[in-house]
């Protein structure tokens, strides 16, 4: 499998986690210290897993396109995309477009999640 189907593996599986509320695989994806900036703030590891898992405005569905990888050196990639998603909020469906980012490294060899950004469109 080639770095690029790897990555864009791994944000696929981001996505649906985030789709389905499953902040296991984000507490075993992420590294100790990651961080994402979105239009929610700046959190760490904690405050992910438990926004993940309260799924309080559920995804119901997401779409990356465009998506570009880069090796950042021999234990780190970058990914970056324009992401597509639809969120159920107070029960309503509303429709989101984002310029996204995330950073992955090379942990005991498997790759895990440290940056990720979303600027809202």
């Amino acid at each position: 499998m080639t770095l690029e189907q790897t990555i864009l593996g791994l944000e696929d599986e981001m996505w649906r986690a985030n789709r389905e509320g499953d902040g296991g695989f984000y507490a075993r994806c992420l590294t100790d210290d990651a961080i994402v900036v979105s239009r929610f703030g700046v959190m760490g590891k904690d405050q992910i897993v438990a926004g993940i898992n309260a799924n309080r405005n559920p995804f119901v569905r997401s779409e990356i396109h465009e998506p570009r990888v880069f090796a950042l050196g021999d234990s780190a990639a970058l990914i970056t995309y324009r992401a597509t998603y639809t969120a159920l909020i107070d029960g309503a469906e509303q429709d989101f477009t984002s310029l996204s980012t995330s950073v992955y490294v090379l942990v005991d060899g498997q790759w895990r999640s440290k940056f990720h950004q979303q600027t809202p469109l």
